[in-house]
């Protein structure tokens, strides 16, 4: 972030580098300035090599150097505290304690929150609402998918309690309220990744079993700590995402040689090993739902039939 600071450039930054108001205009014009907000810059080669995600960053931070008494708030702030958003918004999202500003072309403006403004948090370089906030009114305003990993990742980072997500949410009242509701009920602080949430969330939604998440199997020496598993079933589901084949883990030929040992390890104890992808949670969950059904986990009404018919 600090370096996007530098990068994002103000009016006055660039008068004391010796440039004119005539001077600026002309960089616009010939394509060397990209002007991102009203009285905000940045190199147009800079902004050609960034990523989508680099340039909503850059956006955020010509609004923070450009207005006072705004903070980031919703899908900006979680961006801001490095929360998985499953989608980028194309919006830059502030609060601010005036009930009386409005929202602006690229800028959407949460009114009237001056309890929101007053407990903000300065973090990177920018003020921002508070960790609980930021999850309860993302848990508010966003798909349920979307809401429940950014809060599995507050609670897996420590950011927030469980028991002060409850309270804000339970204090909460009107749009939003009843799916922020759903999100305290689905919520885990074991998840590692996006991807965990989500199949969480599919297995939850498909009706299956509820598996126990990070679960620790001893093989021999060794103690493995598996995603998801049903111990009565003997089935373990593990979820790949592409980051542990990109360098995030190691070197990717050895991490894909030590799952194969730990696979192997798993499976001659008897255990049913699934994998899926990210693929499987996020685009097609039929597929994790046929590879479920396959390894015999049973949806919860077919379980209760079962015991009800020993």
């Amino acid at each position: 972030m600090k370096e996007l600071f530098k990068q994002v450039r103000t009016n006055s930054q660039l008068f004391a580098d010796g440039l004119s108001s005539t001077a600026i205009t002309r960089l616009c014009r010939e394509g060397q300035l990209l002007r991102l907000a009203r009285n905000a810059y940045v190199e147009t080669a800079l902004w050609r090599q960034w990523d989508k995600k680099t340039r909503l960053l850059a956006q955020q931070v010509s609004f923070i150097k450009t207005h006072e008494n705004y903070i980031l708030s919703h899908t900006s702030a979680a961006l801001w505290w490095e929360a998985p958003l499953l989608s980028l918004p194309e919006k830059v999202w502030v609060s601010h304690p005036s009930p009386q500003v409005r929202s602006r072309p690229g800028v959407r403006v949460s009114a009237g929150r001056p309890a929101a403004c007053a407990g903000a948090s300065f973090h990177q370089g920018a003020w921002v609402t508070s960790p609980v906030q930021t999850a309860v009114d993302c848990a508010r305003s966003l798909p349920l998918p979307d809401a429940l990993c950014i809060m599995d990742f507050f609670l897996h980072r420590q950011l927030v309690s469980p028991e002060e997500v409850k309270q804000a949410v339970e204090a909460s009242s009107g749009r939003g309220s009843r799916r922020a509701l759903r999100v305290l009920e689905l919520m885990s602080g074991l998840a590692e990744s996006p991807a965990e949430t989500l199949a969480r969330y599919q297995i939850r939604q498909a009706g299956f079993l509820p598996p126990q998440e990070q679960a620790l199997i001893r093989a021999g020496w060794a103690t493995y700590r598996v995603d998801f598993f049903w111990p009565q079933q003997g089935v373990i589901l593990e979820v790949d995402g592409r980051i542990k084949y990109e360098g995030g883990f190691g070197r990717p030929s050895q991490v894909i040689q030590d799952e194969k040992r730990r696979q192997r390890e798993l499976e001659k104890l008897g255990y049913r090993v699934v994998r899926v992808m990210w693929e499987d949670v996020f685009s097609f969950p039929e597929n994790l739902q046929a590879l479920l059904v396959q390894a015999g986990v049973p949806r919860v009404g077919s379980a209760r039939t079962a015991r009800a018919g020993k």
